[in-house]
């Protein structure tokens, strides 16, 4: 009852398929989207692998009360209905792209993970790099104007090297000898690093090889368990070449390299090194991954920089395989270099002066494509985060793309300077002359953003532009833009009167935004309007409101509401890491979670992977001087599979104190 249902019949072979979504009553109509595409991706993995789905039928389950965001049980995958419901009246852009790329991993699970298996838990980042990796390929081959790679690496090779760039990090392929291993493992560096690798593999030995690979190695192992070395060996079959001893750099090492590029006129040289936020200082714990690091096997591409300008037709790059620690190249004199175009390396470039003059003026004039653009800054973000470049030169090579019209490169210069704006925040006293400078650079980015796109989507509009406004809308609301925040409050206003009249790409933002300035009015009526909501969805959106409030004693109660039965367990952690990221949230969070750590803890669920997220937003609370009083807190009250994310908060919580003073060091007594 309330299901959705059809029969898939394909032509050929042992006739169709019957694909079902299953909802609870009243819900029927929202998984059409998911059935509908669930269709289209199973004959398409069909006809890419080689194999058939040999089951008599896949159903698609949304379960109201679910602790992961999917499981790919063979057969009947099961998801939060957040995950796979969708309305074309009342859902955003951004949930029809996240149900389809959970619904995409996962039947990419029903040939890589359930028809072959790994053999042992170290290769779980088998089964869920490959299946992040193949949900991006495929749901961009159905919808690519969402322009899916680009957020592929913007969001999970970003993620991925956040975490990478710890010493408390863990290699890909890692020993597990117990359940909390295990789920300690679920994490960025199992998917999004994972996947990020099978992508530089795939491009380093050509895609009919690396898909030749994956045929071999599924009819070779299928109904039966594989390691990642049979993987390896089918794909270096294929290409006719060994990539084992390459992939095992990558792999059964922790962390990833930054390669120093400088240039000296036809001669480039390279260097490779471990790239890491904490240098220095002696590190605590049991966390896994210390030390410097070794050597990979790097993909390197060079290209000429500009060349064939942002639209045009440019030479291919040149190729190379950094196996040692240095190595000279060639380019043609009088050009500027490039490494790494397309961003299809795991790796970050680190340049010398005079080459990054040069990007500047290249990113300035959209000289090179706009994927290049986000990289560069991002790579030289992520030198300013490990302290290798000033909080001050990350901001005037920023100023080069006030006229960014891309949302790779636009979305993420705003974002890091609105992280950057909260870092100087941190610790109470609103961060002085540090928060005044970053401040007025993040407004003039979003705000450039805002104009740009206006407040209403524009006929022909791209599918990221949704994506951005909100964000601006929301971060420009904290950061004191009032015409923003009257903006907000009008419309919210006329949403009371009439749901309709706020498009619900916009609601969230615009939700966060009145809830910012709001008083305890407002979060009482946030909180009536959760309690009303007839759609998980929209319900997250006040959820999500309620934790935006500027007013610390609101968001204790925010709080206090997450612990009553009006919060389904499966999202009990969702208000404390929004509270955490919160920048009026800090000083009440981790109070709040010792007093209510029982409960807390007893609502999630001894060994739900969820409790790990509730351990790393500890982090966002606290600073470097806590960390004594937070370690002999969980040693009082240990929770087995979060030791590893106990270390990596710690571990940022120290980057970011040490980040947050260097900001105020250098840009404390400047004016607004």
């Amino acid at each position: 009852p309330g299901g959705g249902g059809s029969s898939d019949p394909r032509g050929g072979g042992g006739g169709g398929t019957a694909v079902r979504v299953v909802t609870t009553p009243g819900n029927r109509s929202r998984g059409r989207f998911a059935l509908d595409l669930a269709k289209r991706l199973l004959p398409a993995y069909e006809r890419y692998f080689g194999i058939r789905y040999p089951l008599p039928k896949l159903d698609l389950l949304a379960i109201p009360d679910f602790a992961a965001g999917a499981m790919e049980n063979w057969g009947a995958i099961t998801f939060r209905e957040a995950a796979l419901l969708y309305d074309p009246a009342t859902s955003s852009a951004r949930t029809k792209q996240l149900v389809a790329e959970v619904v995409s991993h996962e039947i990419a699970h029903q040939w890589f993970g359930n028809l072959v298996t790994m053999r042992w838990w170290n290769d779980l980042w088998l089964n869920e790099s490959f299946a992040t990796f193949m949900a991006t390929k495929f749901v961009d081959g159905i919808h690519p104007e969402w322009d899916l790679w680009d957020q592929f690496v913007g969001d999970a090779m970003d993620s991925a090297m956040r975490l990478d760039s710890l010493r408390s990090t863990h290699p890909i392929d890692v020993e597990v000898e117990s359940p909390a291993q295990i789920r300690e493992i679920f994490d960025a560096i199992s998917y999004d690093k994972g996947g990020c690798v099978l992508r530089m593999l795939e491009r380093h030995v050509g895609e009919p090889a690396f898909r030749r690979g994956l045929r071999d190695y599924l009819r070779r192992f299928r109904y039966g368990n594989a390691t990642g070395d049979d993987l390896w060996d089918s794909i270096g079959r294929a290409a006719g070449r060994p990539v084992r001893r390459m992939v095992d750099t990558w792999i059964r090492q922790p962390g990833f390299p930054v390669v120093r590029v400088g240039q000296e006129g036809a001669r480039v040289t390279l260097e490779q090194r471990r790239f890491l936020l904490e240098k220095r200082g002696r590190r605590r714990g049991g966390g896994a991954g210390g030390g410097g690091g070794g050597l990979w096997h790097i993909p390197v591409e060079i290209s000429a920089a500009g060349a064939g300008g942002g639209g045009g037709k440019a030479p291919p790059p040149r190729r190379h395989l950094l196996r040692s620690g240095s190595k000279a190249v060639r380019v043609p004199r009088g050009s500027s270099v490039l490494a790494n175009p397309g961003r299809h390396g795991f790796y970050r470039a680190e340049y010398d002066g005079g080459i990054l003059v040069d990007l500047k003026m290249l990113v300035d004039s959209k000289g090179i494509p706009h994927v290049d653009r986000w990289a560069v800054q991002n790579d030289l973000f992520a030198l300013c985060m490990s302290g290798d470049c000033t909080v001050g030169g990350y901001l005037d090579f920023a100023d080069a793309y006030l006229g960014e019209d891309s949302y790779l490169a636009s979305s993420d210069v705003a974002r890091n300077l609105y992280s950057l704006f909260l870092l100087a925040c941190r610790g109470g006293g609103g961060g002085g002359g540090a928060a005044a400078v970053i401040g007025a650079h993040a407004r003039a980015h979003l705000g450039a953003a805002l104009s740009r796109l206006g407040w209403d989507p524009r006929r022909g509009e791209r599918h990221t532009d949704a994506l951005l406004r909100g964000f601006a809308v929301s971060a420009l609301a904290k950061l004191g833009d009032g015409a923003v925040a009257r903006e907000a409050g009008s419309r919210f206003r006329a949403f009371l009167k009439d749901p309709g009249s706020l498009r619900p790409d916009l609601r969230e933002a615009v939700f966060s935004a009145v809830a910012w300035g709001g008083d305890a009015r407002t979060h009482s009526r946030m909180a009536s309007l959760y309690r009303g909501a007839r759609t998980q969805e929209e319900k997250l959106r006040f959820l999500g409101a309620m934790c935006s409030f500027g007013d610390s004693r609101l968001l204790a109660r925010t709080l206090d509401f997450s612990q009553t039965p009006a919060v389904r367990s499966q999202d009990v952690y969702l208000p404390v890491a929004r509270v955490a990221a919160n920048p009026r949230g800090g000083g009440i969070l981790w109070p709040w979670i010792r007093r209510n750590w029982a409960g807390l803890a007893a609502r999630v669920g001894r060994g739900n992977p969820l409790l790990n997220r509730i351990v790393a937003s500890v982090g966002a609370a606290a600073d470097a001087s806590m960390e004594g009083e937070i370690r002999a807190f969980f040693a009082e009250n240990p929770a087995p599979g979060t030791e590893r994310t106990l270390e990596q908060t710690l571990e940022r919580v120290r980057v970011d104190s040490r980040l947050t003073a260097s900001i105020r060091r250098e840009l404390g007594g400047a004016g607004a």
